[in-house]
């Protein structure tokens, strides 16, 4: 019987040796569909809706809450720097007080018809004529510059009322400058003039300060009554002798 050869051994080793080839297994097509797309989009829009007006209300709260510091820190000081005329003090003078608005208390003098340009209360040196070296009129309000840049961010009323003389005095010629009597200041945002929010139409009553989004009663709409920031009034009295002591009651 006839035998066929047998291969060669290394011709079967090199068979063996050569990697077999398999199809490779198609990868499954992945991504977004157009709906879920949509869906997406649909969410995002809702979040940023519903996460905008609280980010507007709290920058804007912010902001008038810095205001309504830095109106407070303004009408701290002016009632301080009076307080040290009076009270530290045996010789001043009436031109050195704030202007008197009248008689009667503090709260129901007007509120200031006004704006004086020509006097400005700064930290800076700048023309014109400075606050308090400078008198001014209780009918009008005082620009003030807080960063010393010589352009107002703030405005203040500044007077007093409820002048008492001690008895003794009153007939004195020239006058005595009084003994004690009601210090008022009321701290505004300043505003330019018209049309922009006029410091012409300016009410006497504090505004109200809150959650907003705007300057509450800082940022009057034209026509509408500017509110002061804040509001102080206070008694001050000279001390140091016994006539003061018939004022200091």
């Amino acid at each position: 019987m006839l035998r066929h050869p047998s291969p060669p051994t290394f011709l079967l080793r090199l068979l063996s040796a050569i990697p077999r080839s398999h199809p490779a297994n198609p990868a499954p097509e992945k991504g977004l569909t157009l709906i879920e797309c949509l869906v997406a989009i649909v969410i995002i829009s809702i979040t940023v809706v519903a996460i905008t007006p609280p980010i507007f209300v709290a920058t804007a709260s912010r902001i008038q809450s810095r205001r309504a510091e830095q109106a407070n820190a303004i009408a701290q000081a002016e009632i301080d720097r009076i307080r040290a005329i009076v009270e530290r003090g045996s010789s001043y003078t009436t031109a050195q007080l704030p202007a008197s608005g009248g008689a009667g208390d503090a709260t129901a003098i007007a509120a200031a018809t006004g704006v004086n340009t020509a006097l400005l209360a700064s930290p800076g040196i700048c023309p014109g004529n400075k606050y308090p070296a400078t008198a001014a009129i209780a009918t009008q309000v005082i620009p003030v510059d807080v960063d010393g840049d010589c352009k107002p961010e703030f405005a203040m009323q500044v007077f007093r009322s409820n002048d008492c003389t001690p008895a003794s005095l009153q007939a004195v010629v020239p006058p005595v400058a009084p003994y004690a009597f009601t210090a008022g200041v009321r701290v505004y945002g300043y505003e330019a003039g018209p049309p922009n929010n006029p410091m012409s139409n300016l009410s006497k009553e504090r505004a109200l300060l809150g959650l907003t989004t705007g300057r509450g009663g800082d940022n009057s709409a034209a026509g509408a009554q500017r509110q002061p920031l804040q509001v102080l009034y206070t008694k001050v009295a000279r001390v140091g002798d016994e006539q003061a002591l018939e004022c200091a009651q």
